[in-house]
């Protein structure tokens, strides 16, 4: 195929995709996600249903498990036309992260019990490697899992611990955890990697409020949880073998280009709606110069996000230097909403706490003083962005691995 007929087929791809979404979105979770405002469980369970029904779930999967056979480009083509038309995130830790984890390192029988279930929407994961004294420094975690047997002489582990920042575990019926499996080896090389159904007994959870009013983390506390010796993924004291490789899947995502992009969108709208001294924003010097760099970081970004998509692609491994793709993306992501705080300006005050969670009223009497109809959450979702450059590792310690690990120093 020409250079001219693959653009042309790509932009047919394009223009399926957003035709698809727009047609299958509902209006108001488009709104929701277009103004900042979290979509509820349902919202985005719905619209993970609409993607399976067309087979579009897990088009990064192979095609036994559910994929679509696309390449690289074309699925970076589709996650940006979701993206851009406002559909809700998906289960990232479901689909991103497990499910690749057990396509590359599960047995037979996890994959033929596990993987049918995720597309299916039965199962829903949550991550438990944080805990409250081993966050950025994971590999000191303590949680223990110590193997026995039944009175019949079956085989189990017995968990004591507690796991923390674990996000959407309120929502979860699975969580894949680290846990110490021998004390005495060295700290990465005790750890194994289980998979724990969240209904076992000893499995509880305290939510985690964020500043922003949002309920999005939890701590989990694991207290003579027993789980099956099968739900052990690859060799006992291997986990942390696992373990680095579901990071690279995970900084791979954490680049967020998409995310990214339709962020970009929403500042270049205020920039265009948004007056000062009576000009746009847009044409304001101030505001031009620091939207160009952050449109040149996201397409500087979003090369290097593909160059690694087609390393991994290729059967290369991926290494410790995706954790510069985390630590861009995290921080460009902050720049973004930053820039759109100052330049919604006063009108970012978040003095209605609902208008965070739930969309206008429209049989509400007008607002003595009107506001733009992004400032409301803009603020929210600034306080959102304050953790992204410490959830998935910290910014400080990308810098360490990447000097270390990557440049030699």
């Amino acid at each position: 195929m020409s250079a001219a007929a693959a653009s042309l087929d790509m932009e047919a791809f394009r223009a399926e995709v957003r035709a698809f979404v727009h047609e299958n979105l509902p209006e108001t979770v488009r709104e929701k996600v277009r103004l900042g405002i979290e979509p509820d469980k349902a919202d985005t369970v719905a619209w993970e249903r609409v993607l399976r029904d067309r087979g579009w779930l897990v088009p990064h999967w192979p095609l036994e498990w559910g994929g679509t056979g696309w390449s690289p480009a074309q699925r970076a083509v589709f996650q940006e036309e979701l993206v851009l038309g406002h559909a809700p995130e998906l289960g990232g830790l479901t689909f991103e992260m497990i499910g690749p984890v057990l396509i590359r390192f599960g047995d037979d029988a996890q994959k033929r019990r596990f993987l049918p279930e995720m597309v299916a929407l039965e199962h829903v994961w949550c991550q438990g490697y944080s805990e409250p004294e081993a966050g950025s420094d994971l590999a000191s975690l303590k949680t223990r899992a110590v193997r026995t047997r039944d009175a019949d002489g079956r085989e189990h582990y017995v968990v004591d611990g507690s796991k923390i920042w674990t996000s959407s575990a309120h929502h979860a019926n699975w969580i894949f955890c680290l846990v110490r499996t021998d004390v005495e080896a060295r700290a990465q090389e005790g750890i194994s990697f289980l998979l724990i159904d969240m209904k076992t007994p000893g499995v509880t959870l305290r939510p985690i409020i964020g500043i922003h009013g949002w309920h999005l983390f939890n701590q989990v506390f694991l207290d003579g949880v027993k789980v099956p010796i099968e739900h052990r993924v690859g060799e006992e004291n291997q986990g942390w073998t696992i373990a680095k490789s579901l990071l690279e899947f995970e900084r791979l995502n954490l680049a967020r280009v998409a995310e990214n992009r339709r962020r970009l969108a929403k500042v270049r709208a205020i920039g265009e709606q948004v007056h000062e001294a009576g000009v746009p924003l847009f044409e304001r010097p101030w505001f031009r110069r620091r939207f160009a760099e952050l449109d040149v970081r996201l397409e500087a970004l979003a090369a290097t996000v593909m160059r690694f998509r087609l390393q991994a692609d290729a059967g290369r491994r991926l290494g410790p230097e995706t954790g510069l793709l985390k630590l861009t993306g995290s921080r460009l992501i902050q720049d973004i909403e930053n820039l759109a705080v100052d330049a919604l300006g006063p009108q970012t005050l978040a003095w209605d706490r609902t208008a965070h969670f739930e969309l206008p009223d429209p049989s509400a009497p007008a607002p003595i003083v009107e506001r733009h109809p992004y400032a409301p959450a803009a603020s929210s979702r600034r306080f959102v962005t304050r953790g992204y450059t410490i959830a998935g590792g910290s910014s400080e310690i990308q810098h360490e691995l990447l000097a270390k690990q990557v440049l030699g120093l």
